[in-house]
């Protein structure tokens, strides 16, 4: 416990404001749930801010954190440090999120009732999750730049959320409406299954 308060202490003292971002996202979704959300009468439209803000926002910490790899003239002397701490940072701030996304939960169920969460809903969730705790990092190790990663990860996600999924044919990750058994949500799974393997099959080449 005392070594992971002190990465979590050193992350802080290195990102700095940077570190602050995720937690701010995470403040602007319950402010749009509780006022946006709230009006609309739509119980989708809460999860939707849940989804397209806060989850999508869960995996920066690892961004900024690894930018530094990616800097001129430091792989080479930053790659043996990473590749001992990587799987440990990935799920120190799985763990970190996780618990802030099932606050958000909580605040879902309490606006629209425990019947909300189906089991579709529930492994979506997850899913989607697990996704983009890893996207951002398979982004940057690709790009080696954080402003193209970002831009990548944030043009994606509104987009999607902003058309409701209108945007483009496929793939797509989120879920909008009371989800349906059909081809649609057969691809939706599809893609965040497909993205989650490669994800690992890419940080596992980067990182070997």
């Amino acid at each position: 416990m005392t070594k992971l308060l002190h990465l979590f202490t050193f992350d802080i003292k290195l990102l700095r404001y940077l570190y602050s971002f995720p937690f701010l996202a995470y403040a602007l979704t319950v402010l749009l749930m509780l006022t946006v959300g709230a009006r609309t009468g739509d119980p989708y439209t809460p999860y939707i801010f849940v989804q397209g803000i806060a989850v999508s926002m869960a995996g920066w910490h690892l961004v900024f954190l690894y930018n530094s790899l990616y800097e001129e003239g430091a792989k080479e002397t930053l790659i043996v440090y990473y590749r001992k701490v990587i799987v440990i940072d990935i799920f120190r701030y799985a763990f970190l999120h996780a618990i802030f996304i099932s606050l958000l939960v909580g605040l879902t169920i309490w606006m629209n009732g425990s019947a909300f969460f189906t089991t579709t809903l529930k492994v979506h969730l997850v899913m989607l999750f697990i996704f983009y705790q890893l996207i951002g990092l398979v982004l940057l190790s690709i790009t080696n730049s954080l402003e193209i990663t970002l831009a990548i990860v944030v043009t994606y996600t509104f987009m999607e959320v902003a058309t409701q999924g209108t945007f483009m044919p496929w793939p797509h990750l989120f879920i909008f409406e009371e989800p349906i058994d059909n081809i649609w949500i057969q691809l939706t799974f599809l893609s965040l299954g497909a993205g989650i393997i490669m994800s690992v099959i890419q940080l596992g080449k980067n990182f070997k």
